[in-house]
């Protein structure tokens, strides 16, 4: 791209707000055999061969994400605007061909991206590819912990107590509880085809799949709520999804899915000291991913970085969190 067009940056990304290059720098991690970064961070990643975590924006593989990142901006292949600029920005750019390349997720293909090239460029076409292959290799990092339930403890004393969890074991768990909270009410919401699968009323519109439709399934009906949206079978999961996006899925569900790190649950007076140290970690990883990212700052720098990171009582953070994951395993065994 770069050697057809030399005046463009390929790739100009959105999505770094507030976080710099926040959704860019999660996807990477990953790739880095991270637990996650930008705009999911994670202070601790788990080290399979060492038995135990280590601070994610210390290690050498975030070092090496950062030097890769460095290296497509000094290549002027990724704008360096992309880990400040606005969503609008972004999108401007690849509408107008000053890029070509932009994070995506199904529903901005569909809402954002097409329609803003159909406006400006409409023999356009886009589509979405599966995520980069890292030195962690073919990985899905697609998280089996998206959501759950927690029940106040007063609940137990209220005489409605058992209903309300008859209710929400249906709600969150039967076959019947998630198609109604995924697609609603059938003959109004959804109908079925001759197989007996849901699909969408034709006057019922959600993430541009009946674009022209007046009706809409979560804005007039309070349906396909994002806390339900990846619960039940892949049936299930999957039946919103276009063919270009099935097929997308088909192509990550076949990698190795992301490895979830052992429990390592800290106590009340722990968690109270760790969020007091959390902070100022995360905000100069944030700094310092942007220098050296940027330029700005050297990668000879980068053991200077650590000793920075020690200063902010990194080592007391890690030394808290293994000695939860060692109390945990001791009390389970």
């Amino acid at each position: 791209m770069k050697a057809r067009y030399p005046n463009v940056y390929p790739f100009s990304d959105r999505w770094s707000k507030p976080n710099p290059a926040g959704n860019l720098l999660n996807i990477l991690a990953v790739s880095y055999g991270l637990q996650g970064a930008g705009w999911n961070f994670q202070h601790t990643s788990w080290d399979a061969t060492a038995k135990k975590f280590v601070y994610t924006g210390a290690t050498e593989q975030y070092k090496q994400m950062l030097q890769y990142l460095n290296k497509l901006v000094s290549e002027k292949l990724l704008d360096p605007e992309s880990f400040t600029q606005a969503d609008d920005q972004a999108r401007q750019k690849l509408a107008n061909s000053k890029s070509f390349v932009i994070s995506a997720n199904a529903q901005a293909v569909v809402n954002d991206y097409r329609p803003d090239l159909a406006k400006t460029n409409p023999k356009a076409k886009i589509v979405k590819i599966p995520l980069p292959i890292g030195p962690a290799g073919e990985v899905n990092p697609a998280n089996r912990l998206e959501n759950g339930v927690m029940i106040s403890s007063k609940a137990r004393d209220s005489k409605n107590f058992v209903a309300m969890m008859q209710f929400i074991d249906w709600l969150w768990y039967s076959d019947a509880g998630q198609e109604f909270a995924k697609w609603g009410v059938e003959g109004k919401t959804f109908v079925r085809d001759a197989s007996g699968k849901p699909t969408l009323a034709p006057d019922v519109n959600v993430i541009g799949l009946h674009p022209n439709a007046p009706k809409h399934l979560q804005k007039d009906f309070g349906f396909y709520n994002g806390v339900f949206a990846y619960g039940g079978k892949p049936e299930l999961v999957q039946g919103f999804f276009s063919p270009e996006e099935q097929e997308f899925q088909k192509v990550m569900n076949a990698r190795t899915p992301v490895v979830v790190p052992p429990p390592h649950p800290l106590n009340d007076e722990e968690r109270e000291q760790a969020s007091l140290w959390e902070t100022p970690l995360r905000d100069h990883v944030y700094q310092a991913t942007l220098q050296f990212a940027l330029g700005q700052r050297d990668f000879a720098q980068w053991d200077a970085y650590v000793t920075e990171l020690k200063g902010k009582n990194m080592d007391s953070y890690l030394d808290l969190v293994n000695k939860a994951y060692e109390r945990y395993q001791k009390d389970h065994r």
